[in-house]
């Protein structure tokens, strides 16, 4: 039997880098494939689907909700060729129903052991049309490794001569249930850390960069602890959403290798300012991820949040305007008070106004997009800021591979 993943191709926003990251949903369903099941995996933003190919079975994940339209041509195109389709991923734990009216099969929610009972009725001739855990979330304790090997990263994955990032995962669930996010919803509101022995384990399958995809290891201060302190002789660059900054978390993250942080910001603040900086005292980088279009973001109000971004020395930011992803607050209150003006799914993707704002128009709040991006890299291009960060990583592994050998000569 062979089973085929697929990883849709979704729309950039306008400012991002050009390279594409290997994608971590699908390698780690994959994992949970039973052994004896020839498995492959194709993201189609980094080489074509071969809709002529010999699968059994064609698994699509859909990870972001702007690469839902593309999934679903996909699909109709595999069954009207007489091929089976089961879907999963985020979009789909979010819209079970609207998936299901393209597929043959849908996984809800996290699919570690579902995705065994899956191929078994696949390869028994009885496929359920659903398939959704009763209640609860997947054991993070009993998590597989993802089968990284199903990546060519040295043929797909490089970016000028740069091996691109592996993406790692130590948590799911959120306690916070912030304005704007799905996490909640996806993962549930208790935050569940997977065993760090097992987190060295996947880390050394990885490249020497990692991401580290959880939403917030904020939430958690001792688990940050131990896990920087495991990490500290694993000789990994890494860069992960917000970690908590006090001296004694900040410090064994530089140690371990934390290279830079995101972090949301969304408002003018002197703690923003403030962190950013203690950041920078331990060595560690910060990028803003930037959310336009909340009820206060006035043109006004907007103009002057680019002005505080560019005096606090963020080494990156990366533009958003809100967007109604399902089962989030926001898309709660924007239905409710009739301002969502578009259901085009290919326009969720965080760059396109896609409801009526509370202080501005939608085509004034597009505008004001638009030029937040051309201001913040004005005096200094994205590629170059990004230079900036992998030539001092560079430098450092010149360093240690000469102390290596300087201690090796000793």
């Amino acid at each position: 039997m062979r089973f085929q993943f697929i990883y849709p191709k979704w729309p950039k926003l306008p400012g991002q880098n050009p390279f594409d990251l290997p994608p971590l949903g699908v390698i780690q369903a994959a994992a949970s494939v039973p052994a004896g099941v020839d498995v492959a995996v194709t993201n189609e933003n980094v080489e074509p689907v071969d809709f002529e190919g010999a699968y059994d079975l064609v698994g699509i994940s859909i990870m972001l909700t702007c690469q839902a339209p593309r999934a679903y041509e996909i699909a109709d195109t595999f069954r009207a060729r007489g091929k089976k389709v089961v879907m999963g991923g985020l979009h789909v734990a979010l819209c079970p129903d609207e998936a299901a009216q393209h597929a043959d099969a849908v996984v809800v929610g996290e699919g570690e052991e579902l995705i065994p009972r899956l191929v078994k009725d696949f390869q028994e001739g009885q496929m359920a049309s659903v398939y959704r855990r009763s209640q609860g979330f997947a054991d993070i304790s009993k998590l597989p490794n993802p089968r990284r090997a199903l990546h060519d990263k040295k043929r797909l994955y490089t970016y000028k001569g740069w091996e691109l990032v592996d993406l790692v995962e130590t948590s799911r669930g959120c306690r916070y249930n912030c304005y704007p996010c799905c996490t909640p919803y996806l993962g549930g509101r208790v935050h569940r850390t997977r065993p760090i022995d097992h987190v060295l384990s996947d880390l050394r399958s990885c490249s020497d960069l990692v991401f580290i995809v959880d939403n917030s290891l904020e939430q958690d201060v001792e688990y940050q602890k131990n896990l920087f302190r495991a990490m500290a002789g694993e000789g990994k660059r890494w860069i992960s959403h917000p970690i908590t900054p006090e001296p004694e978390v900040l410090d064994l993250a530089q140690k371990s290798g934390c290279w830079w942080v995101y972090h949301a910001i969304y408002t003018i603040s002197d703690k923003i300012r403030d962190r950013v900086k203690m950041f920078h005292d331990y060595g560690i980088a910060v990028e803003g991820t930037i959310l336009l279009g909340l009820k206060d973001h006035t043109e006004d109000f907007i103009k002057r949040f680019v002005d505080f971004l560019l005096t606090i020395e963020l080494d990156l930011a990366e533009f958003t305007v809100l967007t109604p992803f399902p089962h989030t607050q926001v898309y709660e209150e924007l239905e409710a008070e009739g301002r969502i003006i578009d259901r085009d799914w290919r326009n969720y993707n965080a760059s396109t106004v896609v409801y009526r704002p509370w202080a501005i128009s939608p085509d004034k709040l597009q505008e004001l997009y638009f030029q937040a991006w051309d201001l913040f890299y004005r005096e200094q291009s994205q590629n170059a800021r990004m230079g900036k960060l992998f030539w001092n990583v560079a430098k450092e592994s010149a360093k240690r591979r000469k102390e290596l050998g300087d201690t090796k000569r000793g």
